[in-house]
Protein backbone atom coordinates (compact mmCIF):
# COMPACT_ATOMS: atom_id res chain seq x y z
CA UNK A 1 0.00 0.00 0.00
CA UNK A 2 1.27 3.45 -0.92
CA UNK A 3 0.82 6.28 1.56
CA UNK A 4 1.01 10.02 1.00
CA UNK A 5 0.76 12.96 3.38
CA UNK A 6 -1.06 15.85 1.68
CA UNK A 7 -0.82 18.95 3.90
CA UNK A 8 -3.04 21.02 1.62
CA UNK A 9 -5.91 18.49 1.65
CA UNK A 10 -8.31 20.27 4.00
CA UNK A 11 -11.89 19.35 3.08
CA UNK A 12 -14.20 16.89 1.37
CA UNK A 13 -13.77 18.71 -1.94
CA UNK A 14 -10.02 18.19 -1.72
CA UNK A 15 -10.42 14.50 -0.96
CA UNK A 16 -12.81 14.12 -3.90
CA UNK A 17 -10.37 15.84 -6.26
CA UNK A 18 -7.52 13.63 -5.04
CA UNK A 19 -9.63 10.49 -5.39
CA UNK A 20 -10.46 11.48 -8.99
CA UNK A 21 -6.76 12.05 -9.68
CA UNK A 22 -5.91 8.61 -8.28
CA UNK A 23 -8.69 6.91 -10.23
CA UNK A 24 -7.44 8.56 -13.44
CA UNK A 25 -4.28 6.45 -13.00
CA UNK A 26 -6.02 3.25 -11.85
CA UNK A 27 -9.82 3.10 -11.85
CA UNK A 28 -9.73 -0.09 -9.77
CA UNK A 29 -7.46 1.23 -7.02
CA UNK A 30 -8.56 1.11 -3.39
CA UNK A 31 -8.33 4.60 -1.86
CA UNK A 32 -8.42 5.42 1.86
CA UNK A 33 -8.39 9.08 2.87
CA UNK A 34 -8.07 10.40 6.41
CA UNK A 35 -8.79 14.13 6.37
CA UNK A 36 -7.87 14.55 10.04
CA UNK A 37 -4.39 13.11 9.48
CA UNK A 38 -4.27 14.40 5.88
CA UNK A 39 -3.17 11.02 4.61
CA UNK A 40 -4.03 9.15 1.44
CA UNK A 41 -3.48 5.40 1.18
CA UNK A 42 -3.67 3.64 -2.17
CA UNK A 43 -3.74 -0.08 -2.93
CA UNK A 44 -2.80 -0.61 -6.56
CA UNK A 45 -0.20 -2.40 -8.67
CA UNK A 46 0.61 0.93 -10.38
CA UNK A 47 3.76 2.89 -9.57
CA UNK A 48 3.55 5.27 -6.58
CA UNK A 49 5.24 7.92 -8.73
CA UNK A 50 2.29 7.83 -11.14
CA UNK A 51 -0.10 8.61 -8.30
CA UNK A 52 2.17 11.31 -6.91
CA UNK A 53 2.35 12.99 -10.32
CA UNK A 54 -1.41 12.78 -10.76
CA UNK A 55 -2.11 14.27 -7.31
CA UNK A 56 0.36 17.09 -8.06
CA UNK A 57 -1.35 17.74 -11.39
CA UNK A 58 -4.62 18.13 -9.46
CA UNK A 59 -2.98 20.97 -7.49
CA UNK A 60 -1.86 19.25 -4.28
CA UNK A 61 1.52 18.50 -2.71
CA UNK A 62 1.80 14.80 -1.79
CA UNK A 63 4.75 13.56 0.26
CA UNK A 64 5.33 9.83 0.07
CA UNK A 65 6.08 7.06 2.54
CA UNK A 66 7.88 7.40 5.86
CA UNK A 67 8.07 11.16 5.34
CA UNK A 68 4.27 11.13 5.25
CA UNK A 69 3.99 9.53 8.67
CA UNK A 70 6.58 11.89 10.19
CA UNK A 71 4.77 14.96 8.90
CA UNK A 72 1.35 13.76 10.07
CA UNK A 73 2.59 13.31 13.65
CA UNK A 74 2.36 16.43 15.84
CA UNK A 75 5.80 17.87 16.62
CA UNK A 76 5.27 17.24 20.33
CA UNK A 77 5.06 13.50 19.60
CA UNK A 78 8.05 13.09 17.29
CA UNK A 79 11.18 11.54 18.71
Amino acid sequence: MTEFFVADMTCGGCSSAITRAIRSVDADSKVEIDLHKRTVRIASPKSPAQFQDSIRAAGYTPVMGAEARAQSTPSCCQS
